[in-house]
């Protein structure tokens, strides 16, 4: 089987197999540890008014504008955060959604390539401070947009993509542990990080950029379902793409696919705690 992955999937693959096998409980502890907190959550309060997020990484642009186009306008999303995306794609939605509304955004992409990220919103989007930018000795940006919806009030988004470990261990590491220092300091309202983290729970940056937020990534049992490779010859083996949120609490979440990117896809409906 491991025949048909090539070159740096074959890599990846080799990598996420030896990962698994050497995690154990060890995994499932801190995993646990994740889903209980949102359980606890959901028992201390009424789910109220509802936001929904979509997140992927599209690829470099590549995933299909027809099929994303078409998820959009069934599930009708509140906000997108798109990875590895450029001008040319979100002006391609925008004729591909009838009715499209998502009017605010982050500003706009500059390379189209693996470093941009972007924000849209129906509701008031104000774009703030990068949690993370270059100037701090990472490659890639993560925008931040202080979004003013109707229905919840006032929340942060932020769209999250570091280098992956494969390419730079110690820039990954940095930008991990900069956006933990980051959110931190960001208490005055809930919290949305969400995009292609290049880290499962087993990575031990990523549990302690966790801490304090509940991922509420679609799951089966304990486990979050592995949104990467999604286009190789086996099933996607990592679960690297994450929604973390603080305040808020999950309705229900799904993994979509779509042609011509690597990654599948996360859904979540979320509300606020009352």
């Amino acid at each position: 089987m491991i025949v048909l992955v090539r070159g740096k999937r074959f890599l990846a693959l080799l990598l996420g197999i030896s990962t698994m096998a050497s995690l154990g409980p060890g995994y499932l502890s801190h995993y646990d540890s994740g889903i209980q907190r949102t359980s606890a959550d959901k028992s201390a309060c009424e789910p109220g008014p509802e936001l929904s997020v979509l997140s992927l990484n599209v690829g470099r642009g590549r995933a299909s504008i027809a099929e994303l186009g078409s998820y959009i306008q069934r599930e009708a999303p509140d906000v997108l955060v798109l990875l590895e995306t450029n001008e040319a794609m979100i002006l391609g939605l925008q004729a591909s959604v009838s009715g499209w509304d998502y009017t605010h955004r982050t500003s706009p992409v500059i390379h189209g390539g693996s470093v941009d990220s972007v924000i849209l919103s129906r509701a008031p989007l104000r774009q703030e401070t990068n949690a993370v930018s270059q100037s701090a000795r990472v490659l890639f940006d993560l925008p931040v947009a202080r979004i003013d919806d109707p229905r919840l009030g006032s929340l942060r988004v932020v769209a999250v993509h570091p280098m992956p470990p494969t390419h730079d261990p110690v820039m990954w590491a940095h930008t991990l542990e900069n956006l933990r220092l980051w959110h931190e300091t960001q208490g005055d309202m809930p919290l949305i990080m969400a995009g292609d983290f290049n880290a499962t729970h087993a990575h031990r940056e990523f549990r302690d950029v966790s801490q304090g937020l509940s991922d509420v990534s679609p799951r089966i049992g304990p486990l979050q379902l592995p949104s990467w490779p999604a286009d190789a010859s086996l099933p996607a083996f990592a679960a690297i793409d994450h929604v973390l949120v603080r305040e808020l609490l999950e309705v229900n979440s799904e993994r979509f696919s779509v042609d011509g990117t690597d990654h599948h896809g996360i859904f979540t409906r979320l509300a606020r705690c009352e």
